[in-house]
Parts: C-alpha cells; structure tokens; sequence
C-alpha cells in the first residue's frame, strides 16, 4: 500500500470512523466486482421497496403543486426513499442492488406515471456505474451513503429534461420563471436525502446488532 492509499484509508476512517466491513462470507470473494445474488436478496430488497413506496404514498397530496414549486414531490420522498435504500444496501452490498430496487419501486410507479418508472431506471443505472467507478461496489458504508444521497436529488434534472424534450412547459416553467427557488429546493433535496442516507445506515447498524439483518 502506498502513502496515498494509506492517506485516503485514514480520511476514510475520519469519515466514517464506525463503518462496518464487508460480511466475512462476501470478504471471500475478494477481487471479485459482481456478486451472484440468492433468492433471499432479491426478497428483501422487494420488500425493502414494497415499505419505500407505502411510505411514500404521500406524494400524490402535493403532486398538484409541481406546477407551482420545483421539485415538490422529491422534497416530501426524500427522507423515505434515502432511508430504506440505505437499509437495502446495507444488507446487500452487491452491484446492482440499487438498480433492483429502483426496478421494484418503478414497476408500481409505472402504472400510475410512466415518466417517474424511466427517471428510477436512468437514476439507477447512472449510480450503479459511477459506484463501480468509484468504489467497485457497495463493500463500504461512503458507497451506500454516496448512492442513496443522489439517487432522488437525480431525478430532478431528468424530470426537467424530460418535460422539456415533450413539450411540456407548464412544468418547465416553473423552473425558468424562478430559478433560485428551483435551486433552493435542489439543495433542500439533497439535503433531506443526506438526513435520510444517515439515518438509515444508523438504523442499520442497530438492526444488525440485534440480530435482525444477518
């Protein structure tokens, strides 16, 4: 190991001094990026999901107002969709298990609108690579924290290309006619998003030492 290598171990441990290592069964596969999932993966991470989106059932109260404040509906989705994907990845840190659970909370989303199933798919495969990219998977807890804390705050400018591409310029608008507000509600998006991410791997960690994520 060299000194920078050993310089970005010890920010990392400033950082996150409690972070929790890779399960002893995942540090066997050492030097492998992509890891099988088993069944009881792909069912946690379903029902992860399934509570993600129940919780986030309020959004169509205020999806009225998205023609009048940007970026409504990822303010009050935020925090949910933060905490329970950090849970989710906690408990499976393997690449593409956000993706999955973008897939699952998309397909419901899907029937209700189309637009928010391909923002989920496009925000998760965006974070799935630049988490390769930049830390060959989900093996530490910055990785999860990194995903969760971009994964809404992503959609926003997909949502506005979008609308723009289709002609849709009522929503548009209401980024246009206010920019600065519009970039108050990004940063407060982030921000709910990093409280959430937070929280989660904190609920994480005394779910796991309960004994309730194994």
């Amino acid at each position: 190991m060299n000194d920078e290598e050993k310089k970005n171990e010890a920010e990392e441990e400033l950082t996150f001094p409690q972070e929790e290592k890779a399960p002893k069964k995942e540090k066997e596969d050492t030097g492998k990026v992509f890891l099988r999932f088993q069944v009881r993966d792909i069912v946690f991470l379903a029902i992860v999901s399934a509570l993600c989106l129940v919780t986030c059932a309020v959004m169509p109260l205020v999806i009225s107002l998205q023609h009048q404040i940007f970026g409504i509906a990822q303010v009050v989705t935020g925090f949910q969709l933060a905490l329970f994907f950090a849970i989710g990845l906690y408990k499976v840190r393997k690449p593409g298990a956000l993706f999955l659970m973008a897939c699952f909370t998309g397909i419901i989303q899907l029937i209700m609108a189309p637009p928010m199933f391909f923002s989920n798919i496009v925000c998760g495969l965006i974070l799935e690579a630049l988490v390769l990219l930049f830390f060959r998977g989900y093996r530490k807890d910055r990785a999860i924290f990194f995903a969760v804390l971009l994964y809404n705050p992503l959609s926003l400018p997909f949502n506005y290309l979008y609308n723009l591409a289709i002609g849709n310029e009522e929503i548009t608008a209401v980024a246009a006619n206010n920019p600065w507000g519009a970039v108050g509600m990004s940063v407060a998006v982030l921000a709910i998003a990093a409280v959430g991410g937070l929280v989660g791997l904190k609920v994480s960690k005394e779910l796991k030492k309960a004994g309730v994520l194994k």
